[in-house]
C-alpha cells in the first residue's frame, strides 16, 4: 500500500503537475508511509525547497521531477 501511494503521488509530479499541492502530497505521504527512511531524505529536502520557491515558478521544477525519479529507481 505504501509503495502506491509514494508512485502515485510521484507520478502527479512527474506528469506535469508543479502545483504545491501535489509537491505537499508527495512530502506528506513520504513522511507519513517512511519515516526516517534515509533513502527518501533528498526527495523530502528538495520538496521543501520548492515549496519556499514558489514565488519563482520553475526553478527546483526539474530538479524535483530528477531527485523523484533517482528516489523511485533507488527505492523500490
Amino acid at each position: 500500500m505504501s509503495n502506491e501511494r509514494f508512485l502515485a503521488a510521484a507520478q502527479r509530479v512527474l506528469d506535469g503537475d508543479d502545483s504545491m499541492e501535489a509537491a505537499n502530497e508527495l512530502k506528506d505521504v513520504v513522511l507519513d508511509e517512511f519515516p526516517g527512511d534515509e533513502q527518501y531524505d533528498e526527495l523530502v529536502d528538495v520538496l521543501t525547497r520548492y515549496a519556499s520557491d514558489q514565488d519563482e515558478p520553475g526553478t527546483v521544477t526539474e530538479e524535483v521531477r530528477t531527485v523523484i525519479r533517482e528516489t523511485i529507481a533507488r527505492a523500490m
